[in-house]
């Protein structure tokens, strides 16, 4: 798989779109029940790690790296704001 042709932005926009519609079809798919949970909401908890794994990835480079990954680095805030506010608003 050829990722030099996608920019890093790209692949960051598209990692976070495909991981919550992947969540999303096995919540639908896969259902829980009392005593097992759902895949989609274990996949939702996995999503907190893998993402801050995938900012600390970014971060790292920027920091330490000569090239520019500051739009990657807002693209993760603006997915993790975006989440809260949604999770947020269906909490109440």
């Amino acid at each position: 798989m050829y990722l030099n042709k996608f920019s890093k932005e790209n692949v960051t926009i598209g990692f976070y779109v495909i991981y919550i519609l992947i969540a999303g079809i096995c919540y639908e798919l896969f259902p829980g029940d009392t005593k097992t949970p759902n895949v989609g909401v274990l996949l939702l908890y996995l999503f907190i790690p893998v993402s801050i794994i995938y900012f600390l990835v970014h971060l790292i480079r920027q920091l330490f790296g000569g090239i520019n990954h500051i739009t990657c680095l807002v693209i993760h805030g603006v997915v993790w704001g975006s989440i809260l506010i949604v999770l947020t608003t269906f909490g109440k």
